[in-house]
């Protein structure tokens, strides 16, 4: 045997560890050796490592955090403006709509300006106008209406203003005045030709007896609300700030038309890709030079960029102290470990310890990890047998996931993602009642006698290439496929997720539908025929089954959708009464008149022809 050598390693409180060592394999192939050698020369580098990447990822972490909740309170801002507008429009519209003004608006008209009985008329339409505007809404919802003015259908000539020095203006060119005369509108952020100042008016076609547009009914929203919804602190922080900023990059306030401090607006990253329409979030330099982390957004039907900032010495405050703390815990931590180092690694294997924690990690999901073959003893030999054990494992869990993931596709082809949802967290019976929803039946009309000299596999390849092309339209609209039987195909709109524009979606299908059986037929040199038919109503939607089972829908509306296919006419879209009241401010139809419905009666039909 060779001679033993002792090397001493260290002192700590006046007295030294030595370790004994047979030749250089002590260090290859003894832990305590190898451990108290390497112990010191690492801890230090680590724990620097540590509270740098601590630093930057709580930084990287709290940017992220800082961007989504800016999203967020930009989002809730733009909400409440939006509510705001929607608020001013449905007042605007309420007063048009009030019986007593259209009346009195429509004797007003009739007289002859300058008469006593015009005005009379008129002070009896001023008074409806005040009482409609105050006392039915209240003094708080007119309050923020600064101006009303009523304009002449023809020439646009301001027969009433709650200025008076406004009346006998002709406003032919404002955008408010050639809207306002078909539908209600809101004309974005303009500066007012008298003052400058920032201006936005609602305007809504104003009725006379029967419904008919005599003028239009206009009003001025005051700005300052706008401001003081976007100026509001909560969630900002210390410095934090939210403001508007129009298509010219000029900040929004009372009097910023006229404001001479920037005459060519304010810029940043933020403020003109916003101004050019685009949303987004990040880190830039605001108008003021300083470093912060902002969202941007754009309001087109304000005309308005929206943006939440806040600086980035604030956003990281947390991730700065994170690491200033990281640091000196660690120092303390090596120091203390330097004290009790030798009775620790006396006690403790290190491989072992490496591997239990691998163990640790793997336990909690994490297959990633892997025990590191620190040594050639027994240890380092378990070390490496178990990380073959994890390699299989992993390989079996990821063919497992493979498998699942088909199960779950193949589940989502057969039912709607929400239905599906809800059968995984163990609901048993699925039934929901919708009250607006549309639903379309189409039938193939001839295909049954074309494919009766056809080969099976030729038939189900036709029918298969059709149905493909409407399973597309489908997703691509965002509609629910309830089913196909033979050559016929079941569409519903407004489930398992109610939406507003159900009709609307599958009127578009229907005319989509029609579409492709015309490129079918070009391709295939066939002659195919398609009935569809619409209804909307209410229905009871679920699964039924246990095996095979299916997400179906059974109501009323839905027996007399199917009627309107099976009683309609060949390649048109046949709907009802109730369908043709949603569409009919959009779409084209032909009335159908009375027809006679089994089981229903006669019914009030029309035929869908297309997009007005």
């Amino acid at each position: 045997m060779s001679e033993k050598v002792r090397y001493p390693l260290g002192v700590v409180g006046g007295g030294k560890f030595l370790y004994e060592a047979n030749g250089m394999g002590l260090l290859k192939k003894h832990l305590k050796a190898r451990m108290t050698a390497y112990f010191l020369f690492v801890s230090i580098p680590v724990v620097m490592f540590l509270a740098a990447a601590s630093f930057l990822l709580s930084a990287d972490t709290l940017k992220g955090m800082a961007v989504a909740r800016f999203e967020l309170i930009a989002d809730q801002k733009e909400q409440q403006i939006n509510r705001f507008m929607k608020d001013q429009i449905e007042i605007v519209q309420g007063i048009s709509a009030l019986d007593g003004l259209q009346k009195n608006v429509f004797r007003l008209l009739q007289q002859s300006p300058g008469t006593m009985a015009y005005q009379a008329a008129y002070m009896r339409m001023a008074d409806s106008l005040f009482r409609s505007t105050f006392l039915h809404y209240g003094a708080a919802a007119g309050s923020d209406l600064t101006e009303i003015l009523l304009l002449s259908k023809t020439g646009g000539k301001v027969f009433f203003s709650t200025n008076s020095s406004h009346e006998g203006e002709y406003h032919l060119s404002y955008k408010y005045f050639t809207q306002g005369r078909r539908k209600p509108y809101i004309q974005p952020v303009y500066p007012s030709p008298d003052y400058g100042l920032a201006t936005l008016t609602v305007a809504t076609p104003l009725l006379g007896p029967n419904e008919v547009s005599v003028g239009v009914l206009a009003a001025h929203v005051r700005i300052p609300v706008l401001v003081d919804i976007v100026s509001q602190r909560t969630g900002l922080g210390e410095r934090g700030e939210s403001y508007l900023v129009d298509a010219h990059s000029r900040f929004l306030a009372t009097a910023y038309m006229r404001d001479q401090a920037q005459p060519r607006g304010v810029h940043s990253e933020g403020i003109d890709a916003a101004v050019k329409g685009k949303a987004g979030s990040g880190i830039y330099r605001n108008y003021a030079g300083e470093l912060v982390v902002g969202s941007y957004r754009w309001l087109p039907a304000l005309e308005l960029a929206l943006l939440t900032e806040i600086p980035v010495s604030e956003a990281l405050q947390p991730a700065t102290r994170l690491a200033r703390m990281m640091l000196l815990l660690g120092l303390l931590a090596v120091a203390m470990l330097a004290v009790g180092i030798y009775l620790i690694t006396r006690q403790i294997a290190r491989p072992i310890l490496a591997v239990s924690e691998t163990t640790h990690k793997i336990a909690a999901g994490d297959l990633s990890q892997r025990a590191p073959v620190l040594t050639e003893d027994e240890t380092g030999t378990l070390a490496d047998n178990f990380n073959h054990m994890i390699d299989r494992l992993k390989g079996t869990l990821e063919e497992l996931s493979v498998e699942q993931q088909k199960s779950e596709q193949l589940l989502l082809n057969i039912l709607p993602g929400p239905i599906a949802q809800r059968l995984k967290q163990g609901e048993e019976t699925i039934a929901d009642n919708f009250s607006d929803v549309t639903i379309l039946f189409a039938d193939i009309v001839n295909f049954t006698p074309m494919s009766v000299d056809l080969p099976a596999r030729e038939v189900v390849g036709l029918l298969n290439e059709i149905f493909s092309e409407f399973d597309q339209l489908c997703e691509s609209r965002g509609l629910e496929k309830i089913k196909t039987i033979g050559d016929a195909y079941m569409i519903g709109a407004g489930l398992p997720v109610a939406r507003d524009d159900h009709a609307l979606a599958i009127a578009d299908m229907a005319l989509d539908m029609l579409v492709v059986i015309e490129d079918f037929n070009r391709n295939h040199g066939t002659k195919l025929r398609m009935r569809i038919g619409i209804n909307s109503g209410s229905v009871v939607a679920g699964v039924i089954g246990t095996k095979k089972f299916i997400y179906d829908i059974w109501g009323d509306a839905v027996n007399t959708a199917a009627r309107m296919e099976s009683q309609g006419l060949k390649d048109r879209i046949q709907v009802t009464e109730t369908t043709y009241n949603y569409l009919k401010d959009q779409y084209d139809f032909e009335d159908r008149g009375l027809i006679e419905v089994k089981g229903k009666g006669k019914m009030h039909t029309y035929i869908l022809q297309g997009h007005k």
